[in-house]
């Protein structure tokens, strides 16, 4: 896995605690950004043949949550970013553990 995977981590948790700062173009890009990413490292992972984390509801439904980021209440977004960024860094330490 990358080195990017520690920023965009904190960039999650940033517009996380910032989510009435950003836009919803913004929100919808991080969300996307973070579902290539979450699917990039589960697929890394399993090639090596070790366990990949049980992601979050939230995690898992972001195929469904993305058509309705427009319409996220603030709370929502953020609690979705953090999801995102938690499940990120999980499979970031997974992947650290293999080498």
């Amino acid at each position: 896995m990358k080195s990017v995977i520690p920023d965009f981590v904190s960039e999650l948790y940033r517009s996380a605690n910032e989510v009435s700062k950003t836009s919803t173009f913004e929100r919808r890009r991080l969300v996307e950004r973070a579902a290539r990413m979450i699917a990039e490292q589960r697929i890394q992972l399993a090639a090596t043949g070790n366990v990949v984390s049980m992601p979050s509801s939230v995690v898992a439904g972001l195929a469904t949550i993305l058509p309705q980021i427009d319409d996220m209440p603030d709370p929502l977004m953020s609690h979705i970013l953090l999801e995102c960024a938690d499940e990120i860094r999980k499979l970031h330490v997974l992947w650290a553990k293999t080498k």
